[in-house]
């Protein structure tokens, strides 16, 4: 329960603009594949893995933007808006929690990881595109 209000906690800060104080035990915000799904069109879907994953076998998010963990993505947070909601994705969710972490460090308000990844996105048959 406790898990379920903090991501609805999440998903109305990333909506209306509000933010939370993570306390350091919490762990990384993230946000079921269903709330993204509910989202598209309200936030910022970053997949954070190769282009091989990208067009792979799991497919990505139609319209989600790619960019790679690492270099890129750092250089994507440094000059992108602060206040802009994003969620995370990638083919597990270890990777797009590195990437709501860093975010969180360089000052973003409204980001999340989406909690299993693409494996769970296919799993619950959410749509994919594959090109």
């Amino acid at each position: 329960m406790k898990v379920f209000i903090r991501n609805i906690c999440v998903v109305l800060a990333m909506i209306t603009g509000l933010s939370f104080a993570w306390g350091e035990a919490e762990k990384v915000p993230e946000l079921s594949c269903r709330q993204v799904f509910d989202q598209k069109g309200q936030i910022t879907v970053v997949d954070v893995r190769t282009p091989e994953e990208w067009n792979g076998e799991l497919g990505h998010i139609e319209g989600a933007v790619r960019i790679t963990l690492g270099e890129s993505l750092t250089e994507y947070l440094k000059a992108g808006n602060k206040d802009q909601a994003i969620v995370f994705v990638c083919r597990s969710g270890a990777r797009s929690a590195k990437a709501t972490t860093q975010s969180i460090e360089l000052g973003y308000k409204h980001t999340a990881t989406m909690a299993g990844g693409m494996i769970r996105w296919n799993e619950e048959g959410l749509p994919v595109e594959r090109k």
